[in-house]
């Protein structure tokens, strides 16, 4: 089965047009038709009271209309034409037909279709090119990705830093890292999207990713000194890698480290932390749902092909795949399960909900 869109060609010499701005609408309402069947079908034809059908891709200015029909005989005859053209060219009793056009050019063969839409039945010139004009802006934004939606969402929303995230007005969340100077179409580029584990702890996460000392805590801060150790091809790449944390390493390794150098490049990561990164957050509230939505986002952000990162991006020194791969500073979900139109609805109201309660708290 097939979308098929008919449409009326447009007529140079229609009786009762005085005004050359009546001509320039329905010139304009044929190219929104035209514009509109190629976006919603799979073959458009054009329907001449001259010519009869013609397809799409054969359509030339020569075809356009010279006359009207003379009679309601003349029109039943051309309808038998097109009808038998249609049968031709399509499946007139499989295929569904969506109709732009006005009622003398559809009235004697409708009834023998089995699908029909006429979206602009009874609806005068200004109402049909608002209505497709409106369809068409609709079917582009069908068109962005999801990545693109959540970049456009993301950078509209209230956005914290190192100076303010005790203004945050809720504990329980997922938050989203905005890079300033890396971009995706013209939008501050998404850089991390991570939780918390413990109820509550939203706020504390995100500042202990801007504490130093707290590398082995942080995933974020860890891997941001990684690819700064990589660039440089320092030496204490290897060292930095030990998580002392561990009880075990501490009591193997802690004379190998080197605190001086430890405590220069936690002020490199602070710093880069501070002049590039934005944080914008969203009320989740239910731990399963916080796991949940965080890996869905990172892994339909991942797949989004649009989504890369500059040739200047530090991420791209990591001596992690995974971090060089996905363009952000995360490793894990990349390949879970993409979100559901449903949960990205869920998304987009928890983010306008989070960003209601905290525009009152101001």
């Amino acid at each position: 089965m097939k979308k098929i869109a008919l449409i009326s060609c447009d007529n140079k010499k229609k009786t009762g047009f005085n005004f050359v701005k009546d001509i320039d609408k329905e010139s304009q309402l044929f190219k929104l038709s035209m514009n509109y069947g190629k976006s919603i079908a799979d073959e458009t034809f054009i329907l001449t009271t001259r010519y009869g059908l013609i397809k799409e891709k054969d359509y030339t200015t020569l075809y356009n209309e010279t006359s009207e029909f003379k009679s309601e005989m003349e029109n039943k005859l051309w309808a038998l034409e097109i009808l038998e053209q249609l049968n031709n060219f399509t499946n007139i009793h499989e295929d569904e037909y969506v109709i732009l056009a006005n009622q003398n050019y559809y009235k004697n063969y409708v009834k023998f279709l089995n699908k029909v839409e006429l979206p602009l039945k009874n609806m005068s010139v200004d109402d049909k090119i608002s209505y497709l004009k409106k369809e068409l802006n609709d079917n582009e934004e069908d068109k962005k990705s999801y990545g693109e939606k959540f970049h456009i969402l993301f950078n509209s929303m209230k956005r914290y830093n190192f100076n303010n995230f005790d203004d945050i007005p809720f504990t329980n969340g997922i938050y989203v890292v905005l890079d300033k100077k890396e971009k995706y179409k013209n939008m501050d580029r998404i850089v991390r999207i991570g939780t918390h584990d413990d109820d509550n702890k939203l706020i504390i996460r995100i500042k202990n990713h801007y504490k130093k000392g707290f590398k082995d805590s942080s995933f974020f801060r860890k891997n941001i000194g990684k690819s700064i150790l990589s660039y440089n091809d320092h030496y204490y790449l290897h060292i930095w890698n030990i998580n002392f944390n561990d009880k075990d390493n501490q009591s193997k390794f802690n004379e190998i480290r080197d605190m001086e150098v430890e405590d220069a490049l936690d002020e490199k990561i602070s710093q880069y932390m501070k002049e590039r990164f934005e944080f914008v957050c969203f009320e989740v509230n239910d731990l399963k749902d916080r796991y949940r939505l965080e890996e869905g986002l990172i892994s339909t952000i991942y797949h989004d092909k649009d989504f890369l990162a500059s040739d200047k991006w530090l991420g791209k020194y990591s001596p992690v795949s995974e971090v060089r791969d996905s363009h952000m500073w995360v490793a894990k979900g990349l390949d879970k399960k993409q979100l559901t139109l449903e949960e990205c609805r869920k998304i987009v109201t928890l983010c306008i909900k989070s960003n209601e309660e905290a525009e009152s708290y101001q």
